[in-house]
This record gives C-alpha cells, structure tokens and sequence, in this order.
C-alpha cells in the first residue's frame, strides 16, 4: 500500500470521529488536572500546630523546674483521704461512729460538681453550699445510728492506721 498523496484530495472526515477525538482530549485533559491536583495537595497539606509556647521557657531556677516535673495528678487529689473535717463538731460521735462517718466522707463523692469526696470538698473548699449540709446529715445520722459500716467501703490508708 502507498502512502496518501499530500495533494490528492482526503476523504472528509465524518462527524462520528470528531466526536470521539474531542471526547479523547477531554478526557486526557481532566486526567491531567486530577494528577495535579492530587501532586498540589499532597506538596501543600498545612503543617500541624505548634505546641502552646510555655511562658516558663527562659526561667530555669529550681522551683520552676520542679513544678514542670511534678505534673499534678487531680484525681490523686479529689480522691485524697481528710482525717479531719474543718469547722464540723463530731465530739458526740464514739471512736466507732467516728470511724463510720471518717470512711463514709472519704467514700461519698460530693454533688455539687468538684469532683471531691465530701471530706475532700469540705477540707479544700469550706464554702460549698452541697457539701456542708451533707456532711452534717452523715455525721447526725451515724449518730443516731442510721449508718452503720458495710463491707466494701472504702478503707482507711495504710499510712493513716
């Protein structure tokens, strides 16, 4: 077979073939632009934050240093076992009853939000409108001996016997 002569006339071309280049080059085209946007997206992905700047950061004496290591451990301290509770006469109460409403205020968790036990609400915050009249209704109940101890409830530190 010869190849086409440039200066005979080429069959027309049809509609039907147009179509279908024009379809190709489309088609190419949006190729080219999912790659690049994919390529654009993965180069430019935001950095993650930094962290907060520490407003400690030129201090270096032994304080501050101790501070940063001694991360404070709040349910350590809500749940921190109050021998005594402040401004709460319990002088009426026997060394057994006394004993009962030690360990049921250290055991109660207090309803007012804070997260203490009552002994532990009273203790750090004598102000607490929930946490005062509670603590006086356990001390007057075991008084009158409506509470009595029960297995399971919490007991006394080692370190506090």
């Amino acid at each position: 077979m010869s190849s086409p002569d440039p200066l005979m006339p080429q069959p027309p071309r049809t509609a039907q073939s147009t179509g279908f280049r024009r379809l190709f080059v489309l088609l190419a085209a949006c190729v080219l632009l999912l790659v690049a946007a994919v390529v654009t997206r993965e180069r430019f992905t935001p950095a993650p934050p930094a962290p907060p700047e520490d407003p400690l950061a030129g201090v270096d004496d032994p304080i501050t240093r101790s501070l940063r290591m001694a991360e404070p451990d709040s349910t350590a301290i809500k749940q921190r076992w109050v021998e005594e509770i402040p401004n709460l006469d319990v002088s009426m109460l026997d060394p057994t009853q006394l004993e009962t409403f030690v360990r049921y205020a250290n055991a109660e968790q207090c309803t007012c939000g804070c997260g203490f036990t009552l002994a532990a609400c009273r203790a750090y915050d004598a102000t607490c409108d929930a946490s005062g009249p509670r603590v006086e209704a356990l001390r007057d109940s075991v008084a009158k001996g409506l509470v009595k101890l029960r297995k399971g409830l919490r007991e006394r530190p080692a370190a506090e016997r």
